[in-house]
């Protein structure tokens, strides 16, 4: 018995992994760029440099959330998605409850506490098509990845395409264009609000829990049964092949906001 909880355990964790991985694993990505950057911007601008991107990018993070909680049926008493007077530092908020006895309602916890990534990713990707089309069409490389057998090379590939994209993006005819510099400020101001707060982290941390234990009930009804569920999982697996490569943009972005903040706040300290 003790041998089958073990197994079931170990399988579960894989599995709830394969559900989430990604989301956390890119969550967790932004959210250091994102504090060292902030760190920096504060340092040289006070609150006033935070809320300069804030106004596009908070609504946007904001809205990831909102369209979650209505996804998966949670009820939205109040939300703001931006304001120019935060108290405790807060720029926006969304407050939702849920039936704890719904199954769904508690796994939707995760996903809202992930909304920005989603949202955040794809109002890029849309900023991109309008702005940048040329740049979109090499994005749009990434769906030929082929994820069925997610590995190194899997990874090497997305690492190959973000280059070519970074290189596309920052092309010298981009770099002459209007377009580029109102995509440039859009995605800047985006990803600097992209990550996840505390809360968050929390309410996503109860659906996590919520899935793992739904998972884990699947795997012993199925170890008593004899059915074998792990080609579900794994094709789960191979659709953040997809996901992790479409948040590089994300990712690109971030890193380009802290390196340029770190040159300002270097900058701002040599001539102090």
């Amino acid at each position: 018995m003790e041998d089958t909880l073990l197994t079931v355990f170990r399988l579960s964790l894989f599995e709830t992994l394969c559900v989430t991985g990604s989301l956390i694993l890119i969550g967790m990505i932004l959210g250091i760029i994102e504090n060292r950057a902030n760190y920096y911007v504060q340092s040289v601008f006070g609150m006033k440099g935070i809320i300069a991107t804030a106004w596009i990018g908070t609504p946007i993070h904001e809205s990831g959330h909102l369209l979650m909680c209505y996804l998966f049926k949670h009820k939205v008493s109040e939300f703001k998605l931006f304001t120019l007077r935060p108290r405790d530092g807060v720029l926006g908020y969304v407050n939702h409850s849920w039936n704890s006895k719904s199954l769904y309602q508690n796994i939707g916890n995760f996903f809202i506490g992930m909304g920005p990534i989603f949202s955040g990713t794809l109002a890029m990707i849309l900023g991109m098509y309008l702005f940048l089309p040329d740049s979109f069409s090499i994005f749009s490389n990434y769906l030929t990845l082929d994820s069925g057998q997610p590995g190194s090379q899997t990874l090497a590939n997305i690492f190959l395409l973000t280059t070519q994209l970074f290189k596309s993006i920052f092309s010298a005819e981009n770099l002459a264009s209007l377009n580029f510099w109102i995509y440039f400020a859009l995605a800047i101001s985006i990803s600097s609000h992209i990550a996840l707060s505390k809360e968050d982290l929390k309410g996503a941390g109860r659906g996590l829990v919520t899935i793992f234990v739904f998972i884990s009930l699947i795997n012993m009804v199925a170890l008593m049964l004899n059915i074998n569920f792990t080609g579900f999982f794994t094709g789960i697996l191979s659709l953040n092949v997809y996901l992790l490569a479409f948040s590089m943009v994300s990712v690109m972005f971030s890193l380009i906001r802290l390196v340029l903040s770190a040159f300002v706040y270097s900058l701002a300290h040599k001539v102090a």
